[in-house]
């Protein structure tokens, strides 16, 4: 118990720490875009390159993986049966956009500190991370490309989407990194070293700029989707990480994989679905919404979920 809530002490210290740097002045939402881009394309690659070259496998790849996805799904799918039964002339794009959002989990930006200081283990975050890129995500961008596509008669771009997990980095890091484990292969020394380097800057580069984000970022406003939003903050941070803890028991996981599924579970709404929504200017004050206030709460209640699981 002591050592999860010293894992998010840490946390919170070094996000209130880039916070503090946005209110002064510092630094400013160039730096936090920065800090983004080191993040993306640099630090997470590297670390998960590094971590699955050397992870059991066995144990990050096991049940774990089903529950995480079962989880995921479901919350999603609650949110469409909500939806059509209460919002039955809602728009597609937004409860496209609702579904997604109310499932898929900011595993790398917010899922990485907290696996690496919570969980003791990043590799946790890889199989959901590779689900959500490889799969949901995939399944997400083809729903709106073809709604996109009605509208504007256009065909959609089936081909693009399905490519989108081989163009991520951290994707192909840890497929990479995969396949270094697989074939027992033994990183030398001059190339293990940079490595471990440029993968330390991942945690403290998300954090900072997750903190620049809190001051810097806009406040949800009154956009018209209530309902939606609040429907797919609850299932994303309580509903969803209570299918996992329930599916972790009834699969008789062990007490660390179900913590760490439970506690992924419980991560925020990723940003993706706000760049989503960007993208084919479907759904964005949802969108926006949903991922600050879950952004916001995720924190608090992952430490509370954290503290009843590992107790």
């Amino acid at each position: 118990m002591i050592d999860v809530l010293l894992g998010f002490l840490t946390i919170w210290v070094v996000i209130g720490v880039g916070w503090l740097l946005a209110h002064v002045g510092v630094l400013d939402e160039a730096a936090q875009q920065v800090l983004g881009k080191v993040t993306f394309f640099i630090g997470s690659p590297a670390l998960l390159f590094a971590m699955m070259a050397r992870a059991d496998l066995k144990r990050v790849f096991a049940m774990n993986l089903l529950v995480s996805f079962i989880a995921a799904v479901s919350a999603s799918l609650l949110f469409l049966a909500i939806s059509l039964v209460v919002r039955p002339h809602l728009e597609r794009a937004p409860r496209i956009i609702g579904t997604f959002a109310s499932g898929y989990v900011n595993a790398a930006n917010l899922g990485i500190p907290i696996a690496a200081y919570v969980l003791k283990d990043v590799t946790w975050v890889a199989p959901i991370l590779l689900i959500q890129v490889g799969v949901l995500q995939p399944i997400c961008l083809s729903l709106l490309d073809a709604d996109a596509a009605r509208e504007s008669g256009r065909s959609p771009s089936l081909l693009r989407n399905l490519s989108l997990p081989f163009r991520n980095p951290m994707t192909v890091a840890t497929l990479l990194g995969l396949v270094v484990n697989l074939a027992d292969w033994r990183i030398p020394t001059p190339v293990a070293d940079p490595l471990e380097l440029l993968g330390a800057l991942a945690v403290p580069c998300m954090l900072l700029a997750y903190g620049l984000s809190l001051r810097l970022g806009p406040l949800p406003g009154r956009g018209g989707a209530g309902f939606e939003t609040a429907l797919a903050s609850v299932l994303k941070l309580l509903v969803q990480p209570l299918i996992a803890w329930g599916l972790a028991v009834a699969f008789r996981l062990d007490p660390i994989q179900t913590l760490a599924v439970t506690v992924i579970a419980g991560l925020p709404t990723a940003q993706n679905v706000f760049v989503w929504s960007v993208r084919y200017s479907r759904g964005i004050v949802l969108a926006r919404d949903v991922v600050f206030i879950t952004t916001i709460a995720s924190i608090p209640t992952i430490t509370v979920i954290a503290a009843l699981v590992h107790h």
